[in-house]
């Protein structure tokens, strides 16, 4: 489970999972990016705390979600307004168990839903779960096969931070070759006589 929303930073260390390993990201940006989901097709990411609201409520906006779809924190404060509760109920770290029952409580008799469990905006189907269940199974009895997959892994990392790390030594130059052709072109623009 992780919350952290440590943007550009890993968190989790993907290829230090166990196999079959399931990954509730709730963080905002994802801890856990795609292309690092990639690297272990036996590990499960799931986005957390999506609740499909009753009716077809308008959010006024595109929040990135399927329609009438809210994260868990928005649902919750609906729920309240629904109850006519203008009150921080679940705010911060120290969130009481009592509270969480209540909560659960409205939540039941307002008609609220969860959501399907979706992984980088896509919904998990019934086989991909089983597929990964396999692999995991496969990995676990064959640790050999594991740390091959684990080797290959790195390798695919090392090589995408390498050329980022030649893209970053690339930008500068390019910036700079991009502004001398500008600074060129403005110069003969400047410099042709207009037509007659």
């Amino acid at each position: 489970m992780t919350t952290t929303t440590a943007i550009g930073e890993k968190v989790i260390n993907i290829l230090k999972l166990k196999p079959g390993c399931v990954v509730c990201d709730v963080a905002r940006p994802p801890d856990v990016q795609e292309e690092d989901a990639k690297l272990r097709p036996d590990v499960l990411v799931i986005e957390s705390g999506e609740v499909l609201l009753p009716g077809e409520p308008n959010f006024g906006f595109d929040i990135g979600l399927p329609p009438g779809v809210a994260y868990a924190c928005l649902a919750e404060t609906a729920v309240l307004a629904m109850e006519g509760r203008f009150e921080n109920f679940t705010l911060g770290r120290n969130i009481e168990m009592d509270k969480v029952k209540e909560m659960y409580r409205l939540f039941r008799k307002h008609g609220l839903q969860l959501e399907g469990l979706r992984s980088f905006g896509r919904y998990v189907t019934d086989e991909e779960v089983t597929h990964k269940r396999e692999l995991a199974d496969e990995l676990r009895r064959d640790p050999e096969k594991l740390q091959a997959l684990i080797a290959q892994a790195q390798v695919t990392e090392t090589a995408k931070d390498e050329g980022g790390q030649e893209a970053r030594r690339a930008g500068p130059w390019i910036m700079a070759a991009i502004g001398a052709v500008a600074v060129a072109v403005a110069w003969l623009l400047l410099r042709r006589k207009p037509r007659e």
